[in-house]
């Protein structure tokens, strides 16, 4: 990703359990599956959000905006096929 994103997969684990925020909802998406979606949404948008967002709350506002792109009801967005996995 370029921008590279910000977290070790250990860090926003341990972000996660700090926010206590759901890592899995299934059928939608697993702990992978949302780590690298974060991933993607701070890689892509981050400048954008920081200009609205608080810093303190940019994890959860990533974390909701992965979460909606992985519930999408339109089924649009695949995260396997997004990352060529």
């Amino acid at each position: 990703m370029v921008p590279k994103a910000p977290w070790s997969r250990d860090q926003w684990k341990q972000a996660m359990e700090q926010h206590e925020l759901d890592l899995v909802h299934e059928p939608c998406y697993n702990s992978c599956a949302l780590w690298v979606t974060m991933e993607m949404v701070m890689s892509d948008s981050s400048d954008t959000l920081k200009k609205y967002v608080a810093e303190e709350d940019m994890f959860k506002a990533v974390y909701d905006l992965a979460v909606d792109k992985l519930t999408d009801k339109d089924g649009k967005f695949m995260v396997r096929k997004y990352f060529g996995l």
